[in-house]
């Protein structure tokens, strides 16, 4: 919303956001963004862009602007009228006026999303006093919660399974939420083996051990939900209304950009601060008009509910990562007897593994855990070949192709040092088994005006480390104490000047785990001999480290951290603070150098998974090792810059609360 220019919002729908269509050209979900100029009573000409997005976006202008992140060249209307033979203009609609809106659809803060984030953001604000006791909080879901609030914790395992850390557990048992979680159903870990094994004969394995307390905790996602909904429930009365299967159809800001109008069904609403926690597509971030960079992988990540006999040995409390060329397949504990897998692979091979049968499909993950890397391959060619031609492999083909794969390389056998491994498969839950792509983006700015963004809809990321929920709710957390903040000292909480300090904190750490995992990603799936000998190297380096070892489960929050993200937030930066971001390029306001923030590329929703093969495959191939060759030295600089400037902060924090 930029000058003059009024701009209602109608988003596309979806199961998680609280958005539906109003338009009735079209059965399907459909946004579309109006600019009005006020300063012509003529109307313009307008022309309709159509994404494959299913997204339709109306312009029309007498100037050359940028609307939702997308620019539009208008032409003028004495242009138009000169023009022999010319079209007629299509009059562009004009909203409806937003009408008064009265102080009982009157808020504060308006959380737009009823999962994690949303309901975590609720959450985190009713744990601040002065927020609590001064500020009228909504929260809106496009669907019924009812399932989340009637979960009971018995029977399958959902397939929506997240790793909370440690120092995130931590912060929800401060606020009150952990006790609402079901603990039978939220299965620690205490152990993590990660290993890479291009050569038979070769085991490069990083082993981090116990802590004393769980690195972290598999939990459902359906479990979290419930906890937090409860949460709100308990001491929210009052403060957080939460209006269930209520859909924004529009959106505009308000008189003097002072608040933002949202219409839910026939009335509107305002709010002076917007949160946008609507996943990955936000609707909030597109009428923000804020772009987003990244790019998608060639990969989708199969999961599913393994069944396993429990070990003789040990707990089923150690998760298993291996690292193979398509991807990584993760092992991970839910109780003794069960586990989730999530196997991040080619798109195609995700395809052919659902096609399996029960017994097939057992078998294969069987093997893409024990297999060498050669009789690997050979299967899952063979598997993709039968699966193009409508017949998937059966389990006596599997066990033949292994047979004949093992034997025909003999020096292929697995060697006795091999890495302990997750227990034998002996039947998947097969209703659980589904497949979604990855990719990894990140907003350019967390702050629009009158909105923020906060998990999915500010970035997503690559599930190898386990981080995409424990980021977003370390954004809610450090977003929920710069309000705190705001509100202490009387501002105004949907000002930029008030919400600086949340870009100012979490824009940087989440861009560092961001490209961290985005290169472990390549550098782990690249083969060649350089790469294998440093990435064998430095992983038995690691290992032998302990102190290294600490640092890096520290960094991925399996250590609670020793000064709270918030103290940075709640108190004004000190000299020492202000020297040490002086020494750091700071081009941008979230933190960092234009070269850094477009490190990944420009990213848009509807970009597809392009398939290579031949001579351009072979090239790619080639140009990517050294890319990766000249990544593994960048992203150790990188990652030891990232944790030396976030000690450096962390130290300056310390002295001056001392």
């Amino acid at each position: 919303m930029r000058g003059t220019t009024a701009l209602s919002a109608i988003p596309k729908a979806s199961s998680s956001a609280c958005y539906s269509p109003s338009s009735r050209s079209s059965p399907s979900s459909i946004r579309s963004i109006y600019p009005i100029t006020r300063a012509t009573s003529t109307p313009v000409p307008s022309r309709s862009l159509c994404s494959s997005h299913g997204t339709k976006l109306v312009a029309g202008s007498t100037h050359n602007r940028t609307y939702g992140g997308i620019r539009h060249h208008g032409h003028s209307a004495s242009a138009s009228s000169s023009t022999v033979g010319a079209v007629k203009p299509i009059p562009i609609p004009i909203p409806i006026p937003i009408p008064d809106i009265g102080p009982e659809n009157t808020y504060d803060i308006v959380i737009i999303g009823g999962a994690n984030a949303g309901l975590a953001f609720a959450c985190a604000l009713l744990a601040q006093p002065t927020i609590a006791a001064s500020t009228r909080i909504l929260l809106l879901e496009g669907s019924s919660l009812d399932k989340t609030r009637n979960w009971t914790g018995k029977g399958d395992w959902e397939n929506r399974i997240s790793s909370l850390t440690w120092e995130n557990i931590s912060w929800l048992e401060s606020i009150g939420v952990w006790k609402h979680i079901e603990h039978g159903r939220s299965c620690p870990v205490e152990e993590m083996v990660i290993w890479a094994n291009p050569s038979p004969s070769s085991f490069p394995t990083i082993h981090f051990p116990p802590l004393g307390h769980p690195m972290a905790r598999m939990t459902e996602n359906m479990n979290l939900q419930r906890a937090l909904l409860r949460r709100i429930e308990e001491v929210g009365k009052g403060i957080v209304d939460i209006k269930e299967g209520a859909r924004v159809s529009e959106m505009r800001l308000g008189e003097g950009e002072r608040w933002v109008g949202l219409k839910v069904g026939e009335e509107w609403l305002k709010g002076s601060l917007v949160v946008g926690a609507d996943g990955p597509n936000s609707p909030v971030r597109l009428f923000s008009g804020i772009e987003v960079y990244g790019h998608a992988y060639q990969t989708h990540a199969v999961v599913a509910t393994l069944n396993h006999p429990p070990s003789p040995l040990y707990p089923n409390t150690t998760a298993f990562q291996r690292f193979l060329p398509t991807g990584p397949i993760a092992f991970l504990p839910l109780n003794e007897e069960t586990s989730t897998m999530v196997w991040s692979t080619l798109p195609q091979h995700a395809k052919a593994l659902k096609s399996l049968s029960s017994d097939a499909l057992t078998s294969m993950i069987n093997a893409g855990y024990q297999l060498p890397e050669s009789a690997l391959t050979k299967l899952t060619d063979q598997m993709v070949q039968h699966d193009q031609i409508g017949q998937p492999l059966s389990v006596d083909q599997i066990n033949k192709i292994i047979s004949a794969s093992l034997l025909s390389s003999s020096g292929d056998s697995i060697p006795a040092e091999q890495p302990i491994l997750p227990p034998t498969i002996t039947s998947v839950h097969m209703p659980s088994v589904a497949s979604f792509p990855l990719r990894l983006s990140h907003a350019e700015e967390y702050l629009g005006k009158r909105t923020a963004l906060v998990g999915d809809a500010a970035h997503t990321i690559h599930p190898l480390a386990g981080q995409g929920l424990n980021q977003g709710l370390a954004d809610v957390r450090v977003l929920a104490q710069t309000l705190e903040n705001a509100r202490k000292l009387g501002g105004d909480l949907g000002s930029k000047t008030s919400l600086a300090d949340y870009p100012r904190e979490r824009y940087p750490l989440n861009h560092l785990i961001l490209s961290t995992t985005d290169k472990l990603h390549y550098i782990f799936r690249a083969r060649n001999p350089i790469v294998d000998w440093f990435r064998g190297t430095g992983l038995e380096i690691i290992n032998e480290i302990s102190p290294l070892k600490k640092i890096l489960m520290g960094g991925a929050g399996a250590v609670p951290s020793s000064t709270p993200s918030s103290s940075s937030a709640s108190s004004p930066p000190s000299p020492a603070r202000i020297a040490t971001s002086r020494n750091q390029p700071q081009i941008l306001s979230n933190g960092l150098t234009e070269a850094q923030r477009r490190e990944f590329g420009r990213s848009h929703p509807e970009d597809s998974l392009a398939d290579t093969a031949g001579w351009q495959k072979i090239a790619a191939n080639s140009v990517e090792g050294w890319f990766t060759l000249k990544g593994v030295v960048g992203m150790a600089g990188g990652i030891a810059g990232g944790l030396l400037s976030e000690g450096m902060k962390r130290a300056a924090g310390a002295l001056q609360k001392k």
